[in-house]
């Protein structure tokens, strides 16, 4: 039992140490000088290639739909939004707190064969995923 515990330790050291690494870099990132909020969280992609298209999943577990906006800006694809706080708002002593809340933002550059304006999302099971199609080339 004891050997739990112990490892139990580390890993909450770890997720701490993983946190203070990510504020501290957000810190040196931003140069000290006032400028947009950065993210409070990155949630995690995959990006996937077919013959006709790109697809881009998102994982976004416990956001709700209507906080989500997806959109292409110069040639990349622009995912953000908002998770709220899972605790509940009553007053509680935490005993652990690993699941991120707050504003997310992604940029992912898109390729110079997507079709940017044909970019279709849909959210389900707390998985985003977007279609790029990937535009048609000329035969001559």
């Amino acid at each position: 039992m004891r050997h739990a515990i112990l490892a139990q330790g580390r890993e909450d050291l770890n997720h701490l140490a993983r946190h203070m690494t990510d504020i501290m870099h957000r810190v040196l990132q931003s140069g000290f000088t006032p400028g947009p909020k950065p993210p409070d969280w990155t949630p995690a992609i995959d990006v996937s290639e077919t013959e006709d298209h790109y697809e881009v999943v998102v994982e976004l577990a416990g956001v709700r739909r209507e906080d989500i906006e997806v959109y292409t800006e110069h040639r990349h694809l622009v995912m953000t939004g908002w998770r709220k706080d899972p605790t509940p708002p009553e007053k509680v002593r935490l005993h652990q707190m690993e699941i991120e809340q707050g504003q997310f933002r992604r940029r992912v550059l898109l390729p110079p064969d997507a079709d940017e304006d044909a970019v279709t999302a849909r959210c389900r099971d707390g998985l985003l995923r977007v279609r790029i199609p990937k535009l048609k080339t000329r035969t001559a």
